[in-house]
């Protein structure tokens, strides 16, 4: 029987053209997957918060799609991007393009500095530096992306792209941990971070806080079974283990994230389905929810659980090497951290459900603006290019 297809490499191909002459104003160019709104998730939003943060500093900004196309519905992008700025209504000097397909060749000026958000754009970035003759780019580096993937191409792939000509901006103090205790890549080296920023992600505190908890206490497990690192299948059997003696008797069972279909836990408990929730109607049920399951594999807390406890809920998550219980207990005491098995799971959520209903502050230790969160960066870019302003 023949053996599985190898997972094939997910490296952009672009032609790269250098404009002629020395260029005027440097531009920060950043390389991101896709600019269709349907693909702009956390991660990707990220880079937009600071993209155009830099542009509102007057640099001017280029958002350049590797792996998918750009929306095509006329000013939603900018409109999307307007708002994560606050809706600016002054125009802020970034355009958006792609280069997939062909007749589409990166161009670019030599002072143009290159920003990588995702690993297979870290090779374009690195091409292009090779070209412009730039001693570096900047990479945006929000996990550990060969854990992504089973070891592999793509996993021997990623992980080389630590080792190239870069410097780092890390989202969260306990991804750059993660580097650097590993030693990965430029991170054998403590100049390396010496060169690099960390910033801690932001929840806004406008969208993300505690609301009215009336009916039926609600338990939220976050599914997203297309994500390996959120660990879906462990997820439902602690679920399913907890259930056991009619835990759940009395809650409203609800899975966020992807559509799962209907699950049976036992003991006459049902998770149902969440239809698909704008973020003001996201951060509503977060708001008048009690508890979230919400798992991932990798030294990055992710989002959930920073919302859902500046939302006023418990939130159940793993453990990840130095994403420790104690770690996540100081960015907030409403998020409870166990080893990543069914029992240690399936005995944290029977202690959130038996404890009584509060009506508690929303705690994080994370700043409540992106403003806030990414200042530091920006002027961190802007001192890079020359700029104090």
């Amino acid at each position: 029987m023949p053996g599985a297809a190898p997972e094939p490499p997910v490296l952009p191909v672009a032609e790269i053209e250098i404009e002629a002459g020395a260029g005027g104003t440097p531009r920060l160019v950043i390389l991101v997957p896709s600019l269709e709104l349907s693909q702009l998730t956390g991660g990707p939003n990220t880079a937009l918060h600071l993209g155009a943060r830099v542009a509102a500093r007057g640099v001017p900004v280029r958002f350049v799609a590797t792996h998918g196309g750009v929306e095509a519905l006329d000013g939603a992008l900018a409109g999307h991007v307007s708002r994560l700025v606050g809706g600016a209504d002054r125009a802020l000097p970034i355009s958006y393009e792609s280069v997939l397909g062909p007749g589409r060749p990166l161009r670019l000026a030599r002072g143009d500095v290159l920003v990588a958000t995702w690993w297979p754009t870290a090779y374009l970035a690195a091409a292009a530096i090779e070209q412009t003759g730039a001693a570096d780019f900047i990479y945006l580096i929000q996990d550990f992306e060969p854990g992504f993937y089973p070891w592999s191409t793509n996993y021997a792939l990623a992980e080389a792209t630590y080792s190239m000509p870069m410097r780092a901006i890390f989202n969260d103090r306990l991804v750059e941990a993660h580097f650097v205790a590993g030693g990965i890549g430029r991170f054998r080296d403590a100049a390396a971070s010496a060169t690099s920023i960390t910033f801690e992600p932001a929840v806004d505190a406008t969208l993300f806080r505690p609301r009215p908890r009336t009916g039926p206490r609600r338990l939220l497990f976050y599914a997203r079974p297309s994500k390996p690192r959120n660990l879906y299948p462990l997820g439902l059997q602690a679920l399913r283990s907890a259930a056991a003696g009619g835990t759940f008797q009395g809650w409203d069972l609800q899975s966020i994230g992807e559509r799962i279909g209907r699950q049976a836990l036992g003991d006459d408990a049902v998770l149902e389905p969440t239809p698909w929730l704008d973020v003001q109607g996201y951060a509503e049920l977060l708001g008048t929810s009690d508890v979230l399951l919400s798992l991932m594999l990798s030294p990055h807390p992710s989002y959930p659980p920073l919302e859902m406890a500046a939302s006023g809920g418990i939130v159940i998550t793993n453990t990840f090497g130095v994403k420790t219980a104690a770690a996540l207990a100081t960015v907030s005491p409403r998020i409870r951290a166990v080893e990543p098995e069914v029992g240690a799971l399936a005995a944290a959520l029977r202690a959130a459900v038996a404890g009584p209903r509060e009506e508690a502050p929303g705690q994080t230790g994370v700043p409540h603006s992106w403003d806030r969160a990414l200042e530091p960066v920006v002027d961190w870019i802007l001192s890079g290019l020359g700029r104090s302003d």
